[in-house]
């Protein structure tokens, strides 16, 4: 039987959580998923909707009384969203420092001091898509982070005016990346919560290029924000991975890797 982890989780926590911890917890164990993540945004930007807004002490004291009440069922750990690492480096590192974190993914939410879908609006979709995988590229190289979040998720806004984006035209850019994180021990996420409007985050010719790359370190997530999503299409995204001779999913553990075989 798989072990299935969603790793990708947002609760009332976040500034834009739509459930309580315990509420995705109970619905996880409905949906025979094994090990959660949550996963709540921290930034600190000052425009950010999420700026100031997450209370670490709470939240790992919330996660410490779930998982007394459901440790025989699955386990749980702390993670963050940070957004623009590369942007707020000193704050994010002294923070690391002073909180006991699992798991960090690191993500692009804005660029050009906006957000995606206001530059699309703005721009266009050829500048905006290039302006983003060029700040993704910025992250990577700097960001202290475990894995890349929702690569190109720039799609789930551009994609009801401007349908599928053509990947060749950014090819180089995703390409160093991947190369890029590879090098640095850093993975990415597949994110499932597109796949109602048939979008993978990333797309799947990111995932073989990944593989072709010789890339290995991928956790899977939900990005649920409320419990009607926690755990969709784990299962069915692990099945592609194994589809494309990945080996393992990962999950985390006071930030060291560990690779559950698929």
């Amino acid at each position: 039987m798989k072990y299935l982890s969603d790793y990708h989780l947002h609760s009332y926590f976040s500034f834009d959580g739509k459930q309580s911890m315990e509420e995705a917890v109970i619905e996880a164990i409905k949906n025979n998923i094994n090990e959660l993540c949550f996963t709540e945004h921290v930034s600190f930007d000052p425009e950010d909707k999420s700026f100031n807004t997450f209370k670490f002490t709470d939240y790992k004291n919330e996660i410490e009384r779930l998982s007394s009440v459901y440790s025989d069922s699955i386990k749980i750990k702390a993670g963050i969203e940070v957004g623009e690492y590369h942007l707020y480096k000193t704050d994010f590192d002294e923070y690391y420092k002073n909180n006991n974190i699992d798991f960090i993914i690191g993500s692009i939410h804005n660029i050009n001091n906006k957000g995606l879908r206001t530059n699309l609006k703005e721009y266009g979709d050829f500048k905006s898509y290039e302006d983003y995988f060029k700040e993704v590229l910025k992250l990577s190289e700097v960001g202290e982070f475990d894995v890349l979040g929702h690569l190109d998720i720039i799609q789930r806004y551009a994609f009801d005016e401007y349908g599928v984006y053509d990947l060749s035209k950014y090819k180089e850019y995703i390409h160093e990346i991947l190369k890029t994180l590879i090098f640095r021990g850093k993975g990415i996420e597949v994110n499932t919560s597109g796949l109602h409007n048939n979008l993978l985050f990333p797309k799947l010719e990111i995932l073989k290029m990944y593989k072709d790359l010789n890339g290995e370190i991928i956790t899977v997530g939900s990005d649920a924000h409320d419990s009607t999503r926690v755990g969709e299409n784990i299962s069915y995204v692990y099945d592609i991975l194994k589809s494309l001779d990945f080996k393992y999913v990962f999950t985390f553990e006071k930030r060291k890797e560990h690779g559950i075989l698929l």
